[in-house]
């Protein structure tokens, strides 16, 4: 039973690093996407008012990106307790570091410069 219990908890935890990565993945492209769109207009010429609607719906479907990550950070906290729960406490899986708290805010690191020296 522990190891069935193993077992599933690796492949979830695999499954839910892909779908992050997959997030993050998708939240690029639609950068790349919505920089390409303003510079194409931009560097064409053509009137302002043009790609209005596609740069409206590509912003949206970044909207939707950011709110499907928000609820992945949601899901990987309920896994991290759904592991507690099913008496993986020792267990370590996914990332190296904590599981992110469930309200979705991000912080920022700052790295020292090290050639500086």
């Amino acid at each position: 039973m522990l190891n069935q219990r193993l077992t599933a908890a690796r492949d979830i935890a695999a499954a839910l690093a892909a779908a992050e990565a997959d997030i993050e993945s998708a939240l690029s492209s639609m950068s790349r996407l919505i920089t390409a769109i303003a510079e194409g207009r931009r560097s064409s010429g053509v009137r302002f008012a043009m790609c209005q609607e596609s740069l409206t719906a590509s912003i949206e479907s970044v909207h939707a990106l950011v709110k499907a990550r928000s609820h992945a950070i949601d899901a990987h906290a309920a896994l991290a307790q759904d592991r507690i729960d099913a008496g993986l406490r020792t267990v370590a899986v996914g990332d190296v570091g904590d599981c992110p708290e469930p309200s979705g805010r991000l912080s920022i690191v700052q790295s020292e410069d090290r050639t500086a020296a």
